[in-house]
C-alpha cells in the first residue's frame, strides 16, 4: 500500500450476527473503487486514529462508536480542512455530519437502529456535483434514518411506493475549513442486491402490462431481479409510450454517487486524486456482441461469419452441445472470434447440477482445443444464489454473461449495471468470476430496434459496456442483419470499440493488478507497476480545467503503456 496517497478508506467493524445494521456488504466498497481505478489507501479500523494525520480525505462505511480521543482528533482534522465522507453510519459524530439519528418507534429484540427500508433516493439539489447524474429516483435497500440539524439536505428518501418524505438521503455540512458528506443509504448493500438479485428458487413476479411473463415455470436469473416494473422502467422513445424498458443502470448510478461524492470533496479541498481509467486510449465506453449457437445450424453460422467479416468486428460465440463440427469450430476461431461455453440446463437429458456443468464444460473444452474463458447459460437458466459463480471459478471460467433479461419487457439494465463486476456471497466473500450482464437480444425480433439508441446513450454516459446478443438463427433474417449493421456502425460513430468477452476479461483483470509505487502530489506524478502488460493505459488526475471528462468532473489525462516489472511514471 502506498502511504503517499491522500485518500483513505476504512470499513468499520460490522455488528454481530442477529442484530440490526444500516450497511450490508461494506467491504464491497473496495470492489467498487478497484473497478473504478481510484488509487486509495485501505485503513484498518485499529489504525484509523494514527493514520488520520497523513490523510486529506477520509471515507468510512458502516457505524461504530469512535473513541473519545479519535472524536477530538477527527473534529480538529476537519476544522483544519479535512474532508470526511461517511456512508450509512453517524459513528456518534452527528454534530460533525449535521444530523441526528432517529430512534426506532418501538423497541424490538435484535433492533436498536432504524433502517430506511426499501425506497427511492430523490435529488433535492440535482445541480450539486455529487448528484448531477441523479435525474430519476434511485431504488435503494436500507440505510440509516436521520434528521438534519445543521446539514444541508441534498437528497431525500421517498417510500417504497414513491411517497415523498423528509428523510435525508445525502447531506453536506461545513465545519471550519473542512466539510463532511453523509450518505444515509446502504450504498454497498443496494448495489449488491440490484446487481446479483435474490436467490432463485421459484418464479419471479410478472409485469402487469404483459411484457414480462417471468412466471414461466423455468428458473432463470431474472426470476431473482429486484428492480421495479413500474418505478425503474421508462418509456422507450419512439414507442409512443407503449414499450417500457430498464433504460438506466440503477446500480451504476449508485456507484457514481460514491465516486462523485469523493471527487467533489477532493475538488473543494484541493486534494490530489489519480485514477487508472477503465479503458485504453481514453475510450469513453465499450461494446460487445455475443452469439448463442442454439440449434448449431452450420449454414446459419456461416452466414453470420460473413456478416461479421463485412462489419469487421470480433465477437464471442457461446457454443451449446453438441456444437459445430471441427472444421466450422476451427473457422470461427481462425477468424479471431472467441469460443465460449453455453451451459444447457433446459434441454432433454440435461440438469442443473455442478456434475452436468462440469461434463458440458469438459466436452466443449475438448471440442474447442483450448480453455474457454467465458460462459452464458442457455435460456438464462439459474438456481440458488451464487453457487453457479463458484462452479465457474472452480473450472476456470473467469467471466459469465448469464445475468440477463429473458423477456422483452425486461430489456435493458435488468440488473442495474453495464459494468463487469465481482460477485459476493451472502457472507461477503468475493468469487473469482466476473459477471458481464446481457442487455438486449436480436433486435427487432426480440425487442424493438428503437431501444438501441437510449441504451447506447446510457452506456456512454455511465462509461460502461453495451452487451447485445444475436443468435445465428435470427441474424439470417434481413431485418435482424440490418439491425446488427446499424448497431456496429452507431457504436463506432460514438467512439466505442467492439471487444470480445475474453478481451474485456483480460483487460479488466490486468487493470486490477496495477499498483501505485509512488504518488507525488508536488510534482503531479504517479508511478505504477503491473503484473501484466497494459497497453495504452490512461491515468487521470483530478483538475478543474481539462479536455477529458468522466463522471461529471474534469481530469488531466496521460496515456502510455504499463509493462510487467517495469514501473511507468505518469506526469501531469
Amino acid at each position: 500500500m502506498c502511504e503517499d496517497l491522500p485518500i483513505g478508506i476504512c470499513v468499520l467493524p460490522e455488528r454481530r450476527p442477529n442484530t440490526a445494521r444500516t450497511v450490508t456488504y461494506p467491504n464491497y466498497i473496495f470492489e467498487i473503487l478497484d473497478h473504478a481505478g481510484l488509487f486509495h489507501q485501505r485503513i484498518d479500523f485499529g489504525d484509523l486514529e494514527r493514520s488520520l494525520d497523513r490523510l486529506r480525505l477520509l471515507v468510512t462505511i458502516g457505524d461504530a462508536e469512535f473513541s473519545d480521543s479519535f472524536r477530538e482528533k477527527l473534529t480538529r482534522w476537519i476544522g483544519r480542512g479535512g474532508a470526511w465522507l461517511s456512508i450509512g453510519g453517524t459513528c456518534g459524530m452527528g454534530s460533525l455530519l449535521g444530523v441526528a439519528p432517529v430512534e426506532p418507534e418501538i423497541s424490538s429484540w435484535g433492533g436498536g437502529v432504524r433502517s430506511l427500508g426499501e425506497g427511492y433516493l430523490a435529488a433535492r439539489e440535482d445541480s450539486h456535483p455529487a448528484l448531477g447524474h441523479v435525474t430519476r429516483p434511485l431504488h435503494l435497500f436500507g440505510g440509516s434514518t436521520v434528521t438534519a440539524t445543521s446539514a444541508r439536505v441534498l437528497a431525500t428518501v421517498n417510500g417504497k411506493h414513491g411517497q415523498p418524505t423528509d428523510r435525508p438521503g445525502v447531506v453536506e455540512n461545513v465545519i471550519g475549513n473542512g466539510r463532511t458528506i453523509f450518505i444515509a443509504v446502504n450504498l454497498t448493500g443496494t448495489i449488491v442486491r440490484i446487481q446479483q438479485g435474490i436467490g432463485v428458487s421459484r418464479d419471479g413476479v410478472p409485469a402487469a402490462d404483459g411484457s414480462g411473463a417471468v412466471d414461466d415455470h423455468v428458473l432463470k436469473a431474472d426470476d431473482g431481479a429486484v428492480l421495479d416494473w413500474d418505478f425503474d422502467r421508462d418509456p422507450v422513445p419512439e414507442s409512443g409510450g407503449k414499450f417500457r424498458a430498464f433504460l438506466e443502470p440503477i446500480a451504476d448510478l449508485w456507484r457514481e454517487l460514491l465516486l462523485r461524492s469523493i471527487f467533489y470533496l477532493a475538488q473543494q479541498h484541493d486534494v490530489p486524486l489519480a485514477m487508472l481509467w477503465l479503458y485504453p486510449r481514453r475510450l469513453s465506453a465499450l461494446a460487445h456482441i455475443s452469439h448463442d449457437s442454439d440449434g448449431n445450424e452450420p449454414e446459419k453460422a456461416e452466414d453470420l461469419l460473413r456478416l461479421l467479416d463485412e462489419t469487421k468486428i470480433k465477437t464471442t460465440w457461446c457454443i451449446i452441445l453438441p456444437g459445430y463440427d471441427a472444421a466450422l469450430t476451427a473457422k470461427i476461431r481462425a477468424a479471431g472470434h472467441e469460443l465460449a461455453t453455453h451451459y444447457d440446463a433446459l434441454g432433454e437429458g440435461t440438469n442443473w447440477s455442478e456434475e452436468d456443468w462440469r461434463r458440458q464444460h469438459r466436452d466443449l473444452s475438448e471440442q474447442f482445443g483450448e480453455r474457454p474463458v467465458s460462459n452464458k447459460n442457455h435460456g438464462t437458466r439459474w438456481e440458488g444464489d451464487c453457487e453457479f459463480f463458484e462452479w465457474c471459478a472452480r473450472v476456470g471460467i473467469e467471466l459469465d454473461q448469464t445475468k440477463s433479461p429473458s423477456k422483452t419487457g425486461e430489456c435493458g439494465f435488468t440488473f442495474g449495471t453495464c459494468h463487469p463486476y465481482i460477485p459476493v456471497t451472502f457472507r461477503g466473500e468475493t468469487i473469482d468470476c466476473m459477471e458481464l450482464c446481457t442487455h438486449v437480444w436480436d433486435m427487432p425480433a426480440w425487442a424493438p430496434t428503437h431501444v438501441f439508441e437510449p441504451l447506447l446513450a446510457s452506456v456512454k454516459r455511465r462509461h460502461g459496456i453495451l452487451h447485445q446478443l444475436f443468435h445465428p438463427f435470427h441474424t439470417v433474417k434481413p431485418e435482424v442483419a440490418e439491425a446488427f449493421r446499424m448497431c456496429v456502425r452507431r457504436a463506432r460513430e460514438e467512439g466505442l470499440e467492439w471487444w470480445t468477452a475474453r478481451e474485456i476479461n483480460d483487460w479488466e483483470r490486468a487493470r486490477r493488478k496495477v499498483r501505485v509505487e509512488k504518488f507525488d502530489a508536488g510534482d503531479a506524478t504517479v508511478t505504477l507497476s503491473g503484473e501484466r502488460d497494459l497497453a495504452d493505459a490512461t491515468v487521470l488526475y483530478l483538475d478543474r480545467t481539462s479536455d477529458f471528462h468522466a463522471w461529471g468532473f474534469a481530469w488531466r489525462a496521460v496515456t502510455q503503456s504499463i509493462e510487467v516489472k517495469k514501473p511507468a511514471t505518469f506526469t501531469f
